[in-house]
């Protein structure tokens, strides 16, 4: 009986354990596939420019990050737009545009207006969505309609695509 104690207790740590944090992780690589999977490239986003507080940029310039873009600018949907600057603000990874046709047009809090004849030929190409999202190569993933639904595929979306913040190594100093 005494032997037994402690051979239930090496095959739970080198047998159970693993085996259970295998199943946990891969259920996780199976989730994240899953998604990369809906979220196949579309095709690359149309170049353009856009004044940020009478500065020209260029869309070359969101390279690296991951943009979600509000091209329907006559919809009603400012408490979506809320949540998820709310939830994305503190990434420095992620750009938030809001593309609309004229400077006088007020925009969401967090969100960078968009006003140049080539930002307004994206409004004219994805006509009847209202939100782009794309990738760190400028590379379009998904477009939505923002509703109820839509919202949580969205946020789904973006934090299977956001780039991780890059952890700092270890370095020894030299004496």
């Amino acid at each position: 009986m005494k032997r037994i104690i402690p051979i239930l207790v090496l095959f739970l740590l080198f047998i159970v354990l693993p085996l259970g944090s295998y199943l946990y992780l891969s259920g996780g690589v199976d989730y994240r596939l899953a998604a990369l999977e809906k979220i196949q490239p579309k095709g690359e986003l149309l170049d353009f420019e856009y004044y940020l507080e009478g500065v020209a940029i260029s869309s070359r310039s969101l390279k690296n990050k991951t943009v979600l873009i509000h091209v329907n600018e006559g919809s009603q949907d400012s408490k979506y737009l809320q949540r998820f600057y709310d939830q994305f603000k503190q990434s420095a990874n992620i750009e938030f545009l809001q593309i609309v046709s004229d400077s006088l047009v007020q925009v969401e809090e967090g969100f960078n207006k968009v006003y140049s004849p080539t930002a307004n030929a994206i409004m004219e190409a994805y006509s009847g969505k209202d939100i782009i999202l794309v990738d760190t190569a400028m590379q379009v993933r998904s477009y939505y309609d923002l509703n109820d639904t839509t919202v949580n595929e969205l946020v789904r979306d973006i934090s299977v695509i956001l780039p991780l913040k890059k952890k700092s190594s270890i370095k020894m100093k030299d004496r």
